[in-house]
């Protein structure tokens, strides 16, 4: 069944995935709302819709760019954008960062991944103590950084799961990858120093938030205590507007986006 590319208002086709703006007029067409042309294949990239057309070619290429939010792509049903359900909430074991061994007051890092591991079925390399405190302890070992987003990835990737990193994620896909049960971690500026939490779900208002630290607030951290209520950041619900202030104030969202191999 062929694939069918509806333009849901005016727009331009671009060669690149950036602004029109910025390009020059030979990598540009513009296309009226209602047309509709068939593709063979699409790929997304940076909130654009690279399509290679079937049948139409312009200025000498059949492959451009459409912004996302301008066009929609069926194959019978709509395949483009993808309706999501309007809530998630992923059954992912929450771990507290304050009861580690290892450094408690700075390991939300190896803790944030020691949950997404743990729920996808990660096999642990050592039986003894906290899953948290094994992955510390390994990236020592192996001269990780756990501040290096890259580094991260190793873990996850050495602990045999796989980590797409991304610098300008958006929400929309960070919804989208829960949607297929997938977890996500996200990086922020909850401290001055930085932070990071697990994403478990969403709905229409927010992100469901495992926060390995206890729960935020303007003024500061409620925390996870060890000898009391060791639990405060499990499923918080942290509204999109807190995500855009505090992961995204400069249009960079960093975000692993971690699934089974």
């Amino acid at each position: 069944m062929p694939l069918t590319l509806r333009i849901e208002t005016n727009t331009v086709l671009k060669r690149k995935p950036i602004q029109s703006s910025e390009l020059p007029e030979d990598q540009k067409q513009p296309i009226e709302a209602g047309r509709e042309f068939q593709i063979d294949s699409y790929t997304i990239d940076r909130g654009h819709v690279r399509c290679f057309f079937s049948k139409d070619t312009f200025k000498d290429t059949n492959v451009w760019y459409a912004f996302g939010k301008h066009v929609k792509i069926f194959r019978e049903t709509q395949v483009f954008p993808r309706t999501l359900p309007a809530k998630i909430k992923l059954e992912i074991p929450y771990k507290s960062q304050r009861d580690n061994v290892l450094n408690p007051d700075g390991a939300c890092n190896v803790t944030s991944i020691a949950m997404c591991l743990r729920y996808l079925g990660a096999a642990r390399k050592e039986m003894a103590g906290q899953f948290e405190d094994e992955l510390y302890n390994y990236a020592t070992r192996r001269g990780y950084s756990r501040h290096n987003p890259y580094d991260l990835v190793k873990i996850v990737q050495d602990y045999g799961m796989r980590d797409e990193f991304r610098t300008d994620a958006t929400i929309e896909q960070v919804r989208s990858w829960l949607a297929d049960s997938n977890p996500v971690v996200i990086h922020g500026y909850f401290t001055d120093f930085g932070h990071i939490v697990a994403v478990v779900g969403y709905d229409e208002l927010g992100f469901s938030v495992h926060d390995p630290y206890g729960e935020w607030f303007w003024w500061g951290y409620d925390l996870n205590d060890p000898s009391g209520n060791n639990n405060k950041g499990e499923s918080l619900h942290y509204s999109y507007t807190m995500i855009e202030r505090l992961c995204i104030p400069d249009g960079n969202f960093w975000v692993h986006f971690i699934s089974k191999p």
